[in-house]
């Protein structure tokens, strides 16, 4: 088959290699990252070895889920890690039930995660996303926007807050803080799957907790 029947037949790669763009695109919306993070530049502790792990969340059944995840990955990394719910089964704890049974079982650093917010974002795609050089592509852009066949996605938006705190004969303090955005996860467990991968790595590399990178 030659170009002009090609071209005849309606495919052309100019229309239809901008629809796989668009795809690939919106299919790697779908995951986390880390918007906003804060860290104690004053602390120079040694890396914490033995972590309990908080999931502040009222249903019980998605605050394990959560907090299993996060062991699981810690331990992946070579990080002691254990699960808040197996001392406190009916619901997170309070600030001082956690400072008294996090230093009496000898532990010395917190993980908690706080669920912020949830929200939708809609955004325009064009019939025909604009892949060439000169103004005229350009211009089809605004020309599509009008009168194109384009249509609205909606992305929604899950964020967490996730702190990290030491416990020492002081009361411990708070030496990282981070906010992380999950894009289009409803998962409780995909959610916490993606925070982890996002979060243990940087957490291990900057020498926070002790583990292993990988």
């Amino acid at each position: 088959m030659n170009a002009s029947r090609l071209n005849r037949s309606g495919f052309h790669p100019r229309r239809w290699l901008p629809g796989l763009a668009c795809l690939l695109l919106l299919g790697s919306c779908v995951s986390t990252s880390l918007i906003e993070r804060w860290r104690d530049s004053t602390y120079n502790g040694p890396p914490l070895h033995r972590l309990l792990i908080v999931g502040a969340q009222r249903d019980d059944g998605r605050r394990r889920i959560w907090e299993d995840g996060m062991v699981a990955a810690l331990i992946r990394h070579g990080v002691q890690a254990t699960a808040s719910y197996l001392l406190f089964p009916n619901k997170a704890p309070n600030a001082e039930e956690l400072a008294s049974t996090a230093a009496r079982e000898g532990f010395d650093g917190v993980l908690a995660s706080l669920f912020v917010s949830a929200s939708l974002r809609n955004y325009w795609m064009p019939g025909y996303a604009g892949m060439g050089y000169g103004w005229r592509w350009r211009y089809y852009g605004y020309w599509d926007s009008v009168y194109g066949p384009g249509y609205v996605e909606t992305d929604r938006l899950t964020d967490f807050q996730t702190d990290v705190f030491t416990i020492d004969q002081n009361g411990g303090k708070l030496i990282w803080s981070g906010l992380t955005r999950s894009v289009d996860v409803t998962s409780t467990r995909n959610i916490t799957e993606q925070i982890s991968q996002v979060l243990v790595p940087l957490l291990v590399k900057q020498g926070l907790i002790a583990g292993t990178p990988h």
